[in-house]
């Protein structure tokens, strides 16, 4: 007797509205799915004390590309549709790297990590272990994204290392190269020396 194959259900898609370079989902299956389920997005509280997801622009790009989310442009449900080229376009006006960005990001989450924003400054990431709860747990690594074109300057590696090491988080620099291909690399300790503090190296 051969044993029946019951189909995996798919998984819902759920309606968000678009508003400049955010994404808003208003409903409690859109938060539980995506929020509490995923830890994907950030919780916010309207005038009346209800939540309020409010989505990333990568974020999107991530819930598009599994086919999880529903946004139609100028938010008219009688309109079309965004796919995910019309999006990726939309949202590279507030961001001219989201795509090398987007890229990273995926990695990271197909890989297993919980992956948050960071603290600005060129730290656009936060990284957790597997399985963590970002709301309880310290994230493990800071991620600090460098593109063709766009060099990393010394002293700002320098500054990024310093908060690193403050607050006990590893650096990891990442790029992504001409196959669009994520590659890291772990900053364990960057300090500038100055031209004074090298001559006395060197004089000892």
């Amino acid at each position: 007797m051969t044993e029946e194959v019951k189909e995996k259900p798919e998984k819902t898609q759920v309606e968000g509205f678009i508003r400049d370079d955010k994404v808003l989902i208003l409903s409690e299956e859109g938060i539980d799915e995506f929020y509490r389920s995923s830890f994907i997005g950030s919780i916010e509280k309207d005038e009346k004390g209800s939540d309020i997801l409010y989505l990333d622009p990568i974020e999107v790009l991530l819930l598009s590309e599994r086919n999880r989310i529903l946004l139609w442009k100028d938010n008219d449900r009688e309109g079309e549709l965004y796919d995910f080229e019309d999006l990726l376009t939309h949202f590279t006006k507030y961001d001219e790297r989201l795509w090398h960005k987007y890229i990273i990001y995926m990695d990271l989450r197909k890989r297993g990590y919980v992956v948050r924003p960071g603290y600005g400054e060129g730290i656009d990431f936060r990284v957790f272990k597997r399985g963590a709860n970002f709301e309880e747990d310290a994230a493990k690594f800071l991620i600090y994204p460098v593109f063709e074109g766009d060099p990393i300057e010394l002293k700002d590696l320098d500054k990024i290392s310093r908060v690193a090491l403050s607050s006990r988080k590893d650096l990891i620099v990442a790029t992504v190269d001409r196959q669009s291909k994520p590659i890291y690399y772990s900053v364990n300790k960057f300090e500038i020396l100055n031209k004074k503090e090298v001559e006395s190296e060197r004089e000892h």
